[in-house]
């Protein structure tokens, strides 16, 4: 849905267009990814902050070297907490832990603009100066972990899609900023 508000007052005036979506669900593909990967994407990738909750088999010895652990006993104390399968396997695992809510409100457009007083500018014969700004994409509320809850994306488009609230590779909305000047003669 969407809403928009308009006003003025003396010489200012703003127009400020929302968009928003209640409810509906959106795979976090790119979660998903970066938590399990696949065969170009392992063990000393960077991954985000989930991977600290991953069952572990590697472990930082006395001399701060990276080293398997082969002693259950060892595994086990590593892992005690452990709430995610292994962070790597040979292609992605599908988990419905990455479908997220994809509730939002964006402000899409925000425009302010002032007009300066007529008995200012009749003196050098111009109607009207209304100087503005217009922001696009200022900010989105939204509980979603990744970019943006209102994708619409795929992989290069092979496969079927591009695919309605799937998460995968999107490029971010751009955020634009305007400033202008409108000069009535």
């Amino acid at each position: 849905g969407g809403f928009t508000l308009n006003g003025n007052w003396k010489g200012l005036d703003f127009s400020a267009a929302f968009t928003y979506q209640i409810g509906g669900k959106v795979y976090n593909a790119n979660a998903m990814h970066s938590l399990w990967g696949n065969k170009d994407n392992n063990l000393g990738a960077n991954h985000l902050a989930l991977v600290s909750d991953c069952y572990k088999i590697y472990g930082v010895d006395g001399n701060g070297d990276l080293g398997l652990v082969w002693d259950p006993a060892q595994l086990d104390a590593m892992n005690k907490n452990a709430s995610q399968p292994m962070a790597h396997s040979q292609f992605a695992l599908v988990s419905s832990d990455f479908i997220e809510d994809a509730s939002y409100l964006r402000l899409q457009n925000l425009t302010v603009g002032y007009s300066l007083p007529k008995k200012w500018l009749s003196k050098i014969h111009i109607e009207k100066i209304r100087v503005y700004f217009t922001g696009s994409n200022l900010f989105c509320l939204t509980g979603y972990s990744g970019l943006d809850p209102d994708v619409n994306t795929g992989v290069n488009g092979v496969n079927g899609f591009p695919t309605p609230n799937y998460d995968y590779n999107a490029y971010p909305r751009t955020r634009t900023y305007t400033f202008g000047l409108n000069v009535t003669f």
